[in-house]
C-alpha cells in the first residue's frame, strides 16, 4: 500500500503542474484585462487633456465677455478688437473670433472678414446659446454653399447688468495643428487609431488623417455612450469602407472609449483584438499544450493503477450503495491485510449492527404509529366534546338570556305597570295631601325603569328576530344603536328577502352582526355604515364596512382581556359553531370591514 501511495503522490505532481498551467492561464487573461483597461485609461488621459484645452479657450472668451469693454451700441469696435486679438492670440481658435448680437447678426471678427455682415442664427448651436444662455461647443458643422468643416465655440455675451446682450465666439478648424496635437504625443502601435469623435460619429482627428471626417459609429453606440458620458471598453467591428483595412473586409477590434465633458464628444482608441491578444494566445498555446501532455501521462498511469486499487473500491463502494439503498441481506466478503480490507471488514461489522438497528427502529415506528393513532383519535374526541360543550354553553346562553327577558317581562315589567297604576290612583285620591312634584317624580323614575327593562329585554332576546326574521332585526340593530347617534347607514339586500333559516345559525347571525354594531356604536366614531347581506343557493354572506377610525386588529386578538377582544372572539367562536368563516381587517385611520360567510346545510334551508 505504501508504493501504492507513492505513486498516488506522483499522480498529484503531475495535477498540480496541471494546476499551474491553469493558474498561468488565469494570470493571462489578468494580463489581457490589465492591458485593456491601460487603454481606457490612454483614452480618458487625452480626454481629460482636451477638456483643459478646450476650457482654457473658453475661458478667453468669458474673458472677452467679463472684460467690460464689450459695447455693441456704441459704435467703437477698437475695444472689441483689442479684446478679440487678445483672446485669439492664446486660444485654439484657428480660424478666427467673432462678436454676434442676440439677433444672430455677426457684427465683428478677428480675423477681419469680409463676411462680418452675416446672421448665423439659423445655426441650431447659435439659437441654443442664445435662448439658453450656456456655453457651446458644437460638432462638426458645414458651412454652406463653401462646405468647409468648422467647430464653433461660444459663451454668452453679457452686459455689466448680467444681460445677455449677444454672443462671443470662436471657430476651431478640425484639421488644424491646434486641435490634432492633443493626440501627437501618445503612444502609438501598429494598425492602433486613435480618435476624437463628436456626438454623431463623426471623426474630428485621427492619427490616421484618411480617416478625418468619416463615420466611425455603429449603430450610434458611441453617440449614446457620449449621451451619457460613460466611458467603456468593448470589441467592435470594423466593416466600412475606408477605416484602414483591405477594402470592406470585416474584423474584430477592440475599442476603449472615454467622453469628453467640455464638449459632447469622445476619445476612441480602436485596435485589431488579435493584436492585442497575440502574445496571450501564444502563451495561452504552451500553457495548453503542457497541460494535455501531463493529462495524458496521468491518465496512463491511472489506467495501471486501477487494478490494484481502483477496482477493490467500486467493489466497496456497490456494497456500501446496496447498504444505502436499503438492502442489507449480502455481506461484505472482502479479505486482505490492507488498509482496504481492514475496511471492508469494519464495513461488514457496521452493516450487521446497523441492520440490527434497522429491526428494532421498524418494530419502533410501527408501535409509535399505533399510538400516533390513538393519540388522534383522543384529540378529535376531545375537540368534539369541547365544539360540543361551546354549543352546549351559547345554547344555554340563549335559553337563560330567553328566560330572564321572559322574567323580566312577565314579573318585573307588570309589577312597575302596576306601580305606575297605584301612582296614577294616588295622585287622583290624595291629590290635596302628597305635593304633585314628588309624584310625578316617582312616576317619571317608574317610566324611566320600565323603558330601561324593556331596552334590556330586547338586548337580551329581540323578539323581532324570532318574529319578523334576520332582516327586520339587523335593521333594528342599526336603528338603535347607530342611527340614533347620527351615524348614516346603508343595508342592502341581495337575493331571495324575508327568508328563514335554521334557528341556530340566525341567532348566530344576529349576535355576531350585535356584537358588530355595538363595537361600532362604541368605540369607530364612524359616520356612514355599509352592510351587505348577501343569500346564495348553499351559503349567505355578510360584508359590513364603516369608515371609523379603526383599531390594530392583531393587537386587540393578542390582548383578550380587552372588552373589545373578548368580543371578537365571542363572534369568530359563533361562527365556528356553524361552520362560518370571519374575517376582521383594520388598521388604525382606516375603518375597519368584516366578512362573514356561513354555509348552510340541507336542515338549515327549512323555513321558519
Amino acid at each position: 500500500m505504501q508504493k501504492k501511495i507513492i505513486i498516488a503522490i506522483i499522480i498529484n505532481v503531475i495535477i498540480l503542474s496541471a494546476g499551474l498551467g491553469i493558474i498561468g492561464h488565469l494570470t493571462i487573461n489578468q494580463s489581457i484585462d490589465r492591458s485593456l483597461h491601460s487603454r481606457l485609461t490612454l483614452a480618458g488621459i487625452i480626454a481629460n487633456n482636451i477638456d483643459l484645452l478646450l476650457e482654457r479657450s473658453l475661458n478667453r472668451l468669458y474673458d472677452i465677455s467679463l472684460s467690460g469693454k464689450i459695447d455693441l451700441k456704441d459704435n467703437n469696435w477698437k475695444p472689441e478688437k483689442e479684446a478679440l486679438q487678445i483672446a485669439y492670440q492664446y486660444s485654439i481658435f484657428t480660424d478666427g473670433i467673432f462678436l454676434m448680437d442676440r439677433t444672430g447678426n455677426v457684427v465683428l471678427t478677428y480675423p477681419s472678414r469680409l463676411e462680418n455682415h452675416e446672421n448665423l442664427l439659423s445655426n441650431p448651436y447659435v439659437s441654443k446659446i442664445i435662448m439658453e444662455g450656456k456655453p457651446v461647443i458644437s460638432d462638426i458643422h458645414t458651412v454652406e454653399p463653401t462646405g468647409k468643416k468648422v467647430i464653433y465655440a461660444m459663451v454668452p455675451l453679457k452686459s455689466k447688468h448680467g444681460d445677455i446682450v449677444g454672443v462671443v465666439g470662436g471657430e476651431i478648424d478640425p484639421t488644424s495643428f491646434r486641435l490634432s496635437q492633443s493626440i501627437e504625443g501618445m503612444p502609438r502601435e501598429p494598425n492602433t487609431y486613435l480618435e476624437i469623435i463628436d456626438s454623431h460619429g463623426i471623426i474630428i482627428v485621427s492619427n490616421n488623417p484618411k480617416r478625418v471626417f468619416l463615420s466611425s459609429d455603429h449603430n450610434r453606440f458611441m453617440e449614446n455612450l457620449i449621451a451619457q458620458k460613460k466611458p467603456e471598453i468593448r470589441t467592435c467591428h470594423r466593416c466600412h469602407s475606408g477605416a484602414g483595412g483591405k477594402g470592406d473586409e470585416r474584423s474584430t477590434d477592440i475599442l476603449a472609449f472615454a467622453p469628453l465633458k467640455m464638449a459632447h464628444w469622445g476619445v476612441s482608441i480602436i485596435q485589431p483584438e488579435k493584436d492585442v491578444f497575440a502574445p496571450s494566445e501564444k502563451l495561452r498555446t504552451t500553457f495548453i499544450a503542457f497541460s494535455l501532455g501531463s493529462i495524458c501521462i496521468a491518465l496512463i498511469i491511472a489506467i495501471g493503477m486501477s487494478k490494484s486499487i481502483v477496482k477493490p473500491v467500486h467493489k466497496l463502494i456497490d456494497a456500501t450503495n446496496k447498504i444505502a439503498d436499503g438492502d442489507m441481506s449480502k455481506s461484505i466478503a472482502f479479505g486482505g491485510i490492507d488498509e482496504i480490507g481492514i475496511l471492508s471488514s469494519s464495513f461488514e461489522v457496521m452493516r450487521v449492527k446497523l441492520a440490527d438497528s434497522l429491526e428494532g427502529l421498524r418494530h419502533y415506528n410501527v408501535q409509535l404509529e399505533e399510538r400516533v393513532v390513538e393519540r388522534t383519535k383522543q384529540i378529535k374526541a376531545s375537540q368534539k366534546k369541547v365544539e360540543n360543550l361551546l354549543k352546549m354553553v351559547i345554547s344555554a346562553e340563549e335559553e337563560e338570556r330567553k328566560r330572564i327577558a321572559r322574567g323580566l317581562h312577565d314579573e318585573t315589567m307588570q309589577s312597575l305597570s302596576a306601580l305606575l297604576m297605584k301612582i296614577d290612583m294616588c295622585s287622583k285620591m290624595y291629590a290635596e295631601h302628597l305635593p304633585s312634584e314628588k309624584i310625578d317624580e316617582m312616576r317619571n323614575i317608574a317610566l324611566k325603569t320600565l323603558d330601561e327593562i324593556h331596552s334590556l329585554i330586547q338586548n337580551l332576546r329581540p323578539t323581532v328576530v324570532d318574529d319578523l326574521g334576520l332582516e327586520a332585526g339587523i335593521r333594528w340593530l342599526l336603528d338603535k344603536h347607530l342611527a340614533e347617534k347620527g351615524i348614516n347607514c346603508d343595508f342592502n339586500v341581495i337575493g331571495a328577502e324575508e327568508k328563514r333559516f335554521n334557528h341556530r345559525i340566525e341567532t348566530a347571525l344576529f349576535r355576531i352582526i350585535q356584537e358588530a354594531v355595538i363595537n361600532i356604536s362604541k368605540h369607530a366614531s364612524a359616520e356612514n355604515v355599509f352592510i351587505v347581506l348577501q343569500y346564495m343557493p348553499d351559503s349567505i354572506a355578510v360584508d359590513m364596512e364603516d369608515d371609523g377610525k379603526g383599531f390594530d386588529a392583531a393587537d386587540v386578538l393578542k390582548h383578550t382581556d380587552d372588552v373589545r377582544g373578548l368580543g371578537i372572539m365571542g363572534m369568530r367562536e359563533r361562527a365556528y359553531l356553524v361552520d362560518g368563516k370571519l374575517k376582521i381587517c383594520s388598521t388604525p385611520g382606516n375603518g375597519t370591514r368584516l366578512s362573514l360567510w356561513i354555509p348552510l346545510p340541507e336542515y338549515g334551508n327549512k323555513h321558519v
